[in-house]
């Protein structure tokens, strides 16, 4: 009969049973390389900013259930410590290669929202009803109206104070009236008022005339 334990005391195991648990370490050791690859590939792709705010809302929300005395699960603080190890390990490869995501030229298909907030009316597919943002169809490339009547990729540059001329959809600042506001609707309201006055008072004028005549006759 074959000895189950050796002089040490450990179980020996079936040649069959050792191929196995080596293959199951193998694999284990495989997965456990390939979720580290994934995160860290994720990182990578993540801007330094986007970390940070999303440590700080994991922090928050966890400060928020302790308050409240709520069950923080292990997935959320799994996460958190996985991050917060994981950025401080490789907080100079991700800085690295944000920049030098931002610094390669951009696709043409690309929209930086951010810049078409402030330049929209100058748009070439802007429309102040049917497309008030400015945004182009998918497919077209933006492109923006300058004040020398060209068009092209980048923005025009915002009106100034010296004088110089505006952009399209830049009017001066001062002279910028919302037609949508309160002061802009009464003062149209005014002028159609005073305009009807006027036609009123012609009108009066004219009947004045025509009676004076029959009179005279």
């Amino acid at each position: 009969k074959n000895p189950l334990h050796n002089a040490a005391g450990k179980k020996i195991l079936h040649p069959a049973d050792a191929i196995r648990k080596q293959a199951k370490k193998r694999k284990l050791e495989k997965m456990k390389k390939e979720r580290q690859t994934n995160f860290e590939k994720k990182m990578f792709g993540m801007s330094p900013e986007e970390i940070e705010t999303e440590i700080r809302a994991l922090k928050f929300d966890q400060e928020r259930k302790k308050a409240h005395k709520i069950e923080v699960s292990k997935v959320q603080q799994d996460r958190l410590t996985r991050l917060e190890a994981g950025y401080k390990r490789l907080k100079d490869t991700i800085e690295e290669k944000h920049q030098k995501r931002m610094a390669q030229p951009k696709n043409n298909l690309h929209v930086d929202f951010e810049e078409l907030k402030i330049h929209r009316k100058s748009s070439i597919f802007y429309h102040p009803v049917t497309n008030p943002y400015g945004a182009p169809p998918n497919g077209q490339t933006l492109m923006y109206r300058h004040p020398d009547g060209s068009v092209k990729r980048e923005p025009p540059p915002l009106p100034q104070d010296d004088g110089s001329m505006a952009a399209p959809g830049h009017g001066p600042v001062g002279d910028f009236k919302n037609p949508d506001s309160e002061e802009s609707g009464s003062e149209d309201s005014e002028d159609a008022i005073a305009a009807g006055n006027a036609g009123d008072d012609d009108d009066e004028d004219e009947d004045d005339d025509d009676d004076d005549d029959d009179d005279d006759d």
